[in-house]
């Protein structure tokens, strides 16, 4: 049975991993990204190299109306959603209380936290109506600690609440719908970071968290993940 996957946030890392993993399934897959250049080239190389089909869908998750539209073009190409990663960043704004940017803030928060928001409403309502699916947003370790960055913390504090509670919310678990808040804790290798840092010994491979999402979201079951941690096996635990 071909299923319906959609990957918000896909850049040159995990996003892009994670489409290629489940397209290799035969998944029908969307791709959302601002950047129209590197979706459509991103959709066209996975195309080729997996026995999926992809829907690259130029989107500003920051937009509702744009949200909501980019779900209504999945839903027309292929079928209502049966599982949702969203794995969307934006540039941090930086800064203490005091120093953080109030623009910059209100960014992070519409991008990282509403853009969550927003997908997963619309995810959710499909998969409630076709009885079951998985949601899956990846966030860092700084969901559950103190940060100097305000806005990043705010928004990754937010995003783990949201989805904790989406998966407390008693229509969900009768629809079979699964919503898990995956941490990854620790730096992700992808190429923009290896030119700036020379030290990646402990970075982790996108390749292999991609990995982890697909068991996440393919296991059948009656047991329904919530939370989990991922990080290098030669780093400390944060929590």
């Amino acid at each position: 049975m071909t299923r319906t996957t959609v990957v918000a946030g896909v850049g040159p890392g995990l996003g892009s991993s994670v489409a290629r993993r489940f397209a290799a399934d035969g998944d029908d897959v969307a791709l959302f990204a601002r950047s129209s250049d590197y979706l459509s080239s991103t959709a066209d190389e996975i195309q080729a190299e997996t026995p999926g089909s992809t829907l690259p869908v130029e989107t500003d998750i920051a937009d509702p109306t744009a949200v909501a539209s980019a779900f209504e073009t999945v839903r027309d190409a292929f079928s209502p959603v049966d599982r949702l990663v969203f794995t969307s960043g934006s540039p941090s704004a930086g800064g203490g209380i005091v120093d953080v940017d109030p623009a910059g803030f209100r960014d992070v928060i519409d991008t990282r936290l509403r853009g969550a928001f927003r997908c997963l409403r619309e995810a959710v309502d499909d998969m409630v109506d076709e009885g079951g699916g998985t949601v899956v947003v990846t966030s860092s370790g700084q969901s559950r600690r103190p940060s100097e960055d305000v806005a990043y913390a705010a928004a990754r504090h937010g995003t783990r609440g949201l989805v904790r509670s989406l998966a407390a919310d008693p229509r969900l678990g009768e629809a079979d719908v699964q919503a898990v808040h995956l941490i990854v804790d620790g730096w992700i290798d992808k190429p923009s970071l290896r030119d700036r840092y020379p030290d990646h010994d402990r970075w982790m491979d996108p390749d292999q968290i991609a990995e982890r999402i697909h068991d996440i979201a393919t296991t059948p079951g009656t047991v329904h993940a919530n939370e989990i941690d991922l990080r290098h096996p030669r780093d400390e635990p944060s929590f």
